[in-house]
C-alpha cells in the first residue's frame, strides 16, 4: 500500500479537527471541585499541565482536572501536511516535539498528534521507532487502542505475521458491521483494518474471505482513497487469478 497504515486516516482526522475547531485567545483548564484557570498551556511535565498566566506559569495536576480547551498548535497541522505530501522524515521530526512537550495532555488533538508520530516513523522506514511510538501511544492513551493497533497490525503484516495481525484486526472489525454512519476517521480506519484483513486472509489462501474484505475497504468504507485504490486492484488481481471467485 502506498500510504502507511495511519497516515491517510490521521491526516484526514487532524483536518477535520483543526478546521471545525474556533480560534480561542486563550486556553481554559476547568478543574474538579476549582476555579477554571485561562491562560496558555505550554506543555505537560511529569503528570501536570503547565498553563502560563500572564507573566506567571502554574501546574495543575492531570489528575485534577476535569475538562481542557485548547486549540490544535499550527505544529499538528504542518506535520499533517508534510506526511501527506510524503515527507515523512519532517514530519516525525515536528511530530516527535509536539509529543514531548504535550505528552498526555487529554485533548483528541495530543492524541491524534501521539498517533500519527508512530505512522510517520513507519512511512520514513523507521520500523523500530513506528512501534515503540505506537506502543508508548497506547500506554498514553489507552481509550484508541484502536488506532495504535492499526499500525501494529501493518507492521505485522510488513513482517508476514499474519496471526499477529489478524488478532490485532479482530476487535475493530467486530465492530464494523455496527458501523452504518461512521464518521470519516472512523470511516477511513475501517477501511484501512478491512485492507490488513484481506492481505491476512490472503495469506492463508482464504481467497473469498480476502476478497471480501478488499470490497468492504473499497465499497462500504471508501473513505480512504489510497486504500480504495489498493484495495480495488487486488480483488481484481484475486478475480483475475482465481476464476469465477465470488464474496462469501
Amino acid at each position: 500500500m502506498n500510504a502507511s497504515p495511519l497516515r491517510s486516516v490521521l491526516a484526514l482526522a487532524t483536518t477535520v479537527l483543526l478546521a471545525s475547531t474556533p480560534s480561542s485567545p486563550a486556553d481554559l483548564v476547568t478543574r474538579k471541585g476549582g476555579p477554571a484557570v485561562e491562560g496558555t498551556i505550554v506543555g505537560t511535565k511529569q503528570g501536570a499541565i503547565r498553563v502560563k498566566v500572564g507573566n506567571a506559569e502554574t501546574s495543575i495536576r492531570l489528575a485534577d482536572v476535569q475538562a481542557i480547551k485548547m486549540d490544535p498548535p499550527a505544529d499538528l497541522a504542518k506535520a499533517s501536511a508534510e506526511l501527506a505530501a510524503g515527507d515523512a522524515k519532517d514530519a516525525a521530526t515536528v511530530l516527535q516535539r509536539l509529543n514531548e512537550n504535550f505528552a498526555g495532555l487529554p485533548v483528541p488533538w495530543a492524541e491524534q498528534a501521539a498517533a500519527l508520530l508512530g505512522d510517520a516513523r513507519l512511512a520514513a522506514g523507521d520500523k523500530a521507532g513506528a512501534q515503540a511510538a505506537y506502543e508508548q501511544f497506547r500506554k498514553t492513551y489507552p481509550q484508541a487502542i484502536a488506532l495504535a493497533n492499526l499500525g501494529m497490525a501493518r507492521l505485522a503484516v510488513d513482517a508476514r505475521q499474519f496471526d499477529e495481525a489478524g488478532k490485532l484486526l479482530d476487535p475493530m472489525l467486530a465492530d464494523s458491521a455496527k458501523a452504518v454512519l461512521p464518521k470519516p476517521q472512523e470511516g477511513a480506519a475501517l477501511s484501512q483494518a478491512h485492507y490488513l484483513m484481506g492481505r491476512v486472509c490472503e495469506a492463508d489462501q482464504d481467497f473469498r474471505a480476502a476478497l471480501a474484505h478488499y470490497l468492504k475497504a473499497s465499497a462500504v468504507f471508501p473513505f480512504d482513497e489510497n486504500t480504495v485504490a489498493e484495495a480495488q486492484k487486488r480483488a481484481d488481481a484475486l478475480r483475475a487469478e482465481h476464476a469465477g471467485l465470488i464474496a462469501p
